[in-house]
């Protein structure tokens, strides 16, 4: 989460039949990674044996594979060298601590020149008969560059639900494009989107796109929403079915969110003050209230816990975003349903 980069995010819960095949992206053992370089997004897989590490990457719109070999050192420090189809270096990423939500990762030329800043995010995503894969929509003209998730069958042939899920997702997307207000300005306009795996299994997929709007003014906008779909059902999930009846997650989910919200703003401070030469400012009020908060705007599920948004103002949208453990939440969780499958005691 970053200030001043409107992000839209989509989670995206998919809840399949046992039986049903979901989306494996790699092999056993690899791991998928979602990214971006220089306002461009890719999908990378990595294999790691020891402190080795393999695999390759591709930018969303190329949809070439691009090798990938280097090292993992036991403080998670991530160094990759990048070749073409010749064998010839064309680029390394350094990631200081990969595994970490904030991997702090670079990429540059092999000279170490054209350095640029690296998002990179792991997936949370089972290994079967079907894959997510990157499509893309672009119009330069409007400023529109968008990456979203389909999924796609080894056999060739998708199943109901897997097939249900494609044409949502493109449905909404097509929406969102269409609802995109440019700004006079032409050359000054943005909509960008990607995605990421929160969650994947043989049930369960919830997907999170992040979306870049700016049209003009003083800020970009910023808002979150979210669907949740059950597809052997064909219907949406709500938030409420992941709860015993008339139970109060909410205030419990709520509790935790301002505590959390306090925690990273006193951290958020302390950072700045350290890099301004400075004392931390303590405030005597906290950021928000539980009174004072919004309702849920939208949620995801991860392996460890559901992730809730809400709409704050701009200045505040850093904290838009908080993943409440499971354990925060395990007295009011509905037996066997999605979240409690999780919840480990």
């Amino acid at each position: 989460m970053i200030l001043g980069k409107t992000r839209f995010v989509w989670a995206l819960g998919v809840l399949v039949g046992a039986t049903a095949m979901l989306m494996g992206q790699t092999a056993a053992g690899a791991k998928v990674y979602r990214g971006s370089v220089g306002g461009s997004n890719f999908q990378m897989r990595l294999n790691v044996q020891g402190t080795n590490v393999s695999g390759a990457y591709s930018y969303d719109t190329v949809g070439e594979d691009i090798k990938l070999t280097g090292s993992l050192d036991v403080q998670g420090k991530l160094n990759l060298a990048e070749f073409d189809d010749k064998g010839k270096p064309t680029g390394k990423f350094v990631c200081k601590q990969l595994g970490a939500d904030e991997p702090d990762c670079m990429w540059s030329k092999p000279d170490g020149t054209r350095e640029a800043y690296v998002t990179l995010v792991e997936q949370n995503i089972g290994s079967a008969n079907l894959k997510v894969v990157p499509k893309t929509i672009a119009n330069r003209r409007a400023g529109v560059k968008v990456s979203y998730p389909q999924l796609t069958a080894d056999g060739g042939t998708l199943n109901p639900g897997a097939a249900s899920f494609n044409r949502k997702v493109l449905a909404m997307t097509q929406k969102a494009i269409k609802d995109f207000e440019p700004g006079p300005e032409a050359g000054k306009n943005s909509f960008e989107r990607s995605y990421n795996v929160l969650l994947a299994n043989d049930d369960l997929i919830s997907v999170e796109l992040t979306e870049y709007q700016y049209s003009g003014g003083a800020h970009p906008n910023d808002s979150f929403a979210s669907l949740t779909y059950d597809l052997s059902a064909n219907k949406e999930l709500e938030l409420d079915e992941l709860f015993k009846p008339g139970s109060d997650y909410k205030t419990a989910i709520a509790k935790y969110v301002v505590a959390d919200i306090e925690k990273r703003a006193i951290a958020f401070e302390e950072a700045d003050a350290k890099s301004e030469g400075r004392k931390p400012v303590k405030r005597d009020d906290p950021i928000v209230t539980e009174d004072q908060l919004s309702e849920i705007s939208s949620w995801g599920l991860t392996p460890k816990g559901l992730v809730v948004y809400f709409d704050f103002a701009h200045v505040m949208a850093a904290f838009d975003r908080t993943e409440v453990p499971y354990s925060v939440i395990s007295q009011y969780l509905k037996p066997n349903s999605p979240a409690a499958r999780f919840y480990k005691h």
